[in-house]
């Protein structure tokens, strides 16, 4: 049992180092570039779902099985995740419309995260 939850953990950990080096790589071209700030909202939304594509695709590759359902579970677990952090942290950030969408682009990325790593898993 362990070792299918340190599957999930690993894919985490690197979902989250994805998003770490794609938000460190906005910042960065932000910073030195004439971007409007308002193009922040647009990045994070691209952050979110780069990280949740690669750490569903790490856990569908290294499962080798099932990669539509597993990257929608790794994107439902993402999600709530992300839904405790912000309730702990500021919950007046919680809108159902955002959340909505929110949770939609982490089945979306995940899905297709999962469907990728299926294909690298049988090309490996």
């Amino acid at each position: 049992m362990w070792k299918n939850v340190s599957i999930e953990l690993n894919g985490l950990a690197r979902a989250l180092g994805i998003s770490f080096l794609l938000a460190l790589v906005s910042a960065v071209v932000v910073y030195y570039t004439n971007i409007s700030e308002e193009i922040f909202a647009l990045l994070a939304q691209l952050i979110l779902a780069g990280g949740v594509f690669a750490g569903a695709a790490y856990v569908a590759r290294v499962r080798a099985t099932r990669g539509l359902i597993r990257g929608l579970n790794f994107g439902v677990m993402v999600f709530i995740l992300m839904l405790i952090i912000t309730v702990a942290i500021n919950p007046g950030l919680l809108g159902l419309k955002s959340s909505l969408y929110n949770l939609m682009l982490c089945l979306a990325s995940g899905a297709l995260g999962g469907i990728l790593g299926i294909s690298l898993s049988s090309s490996s």
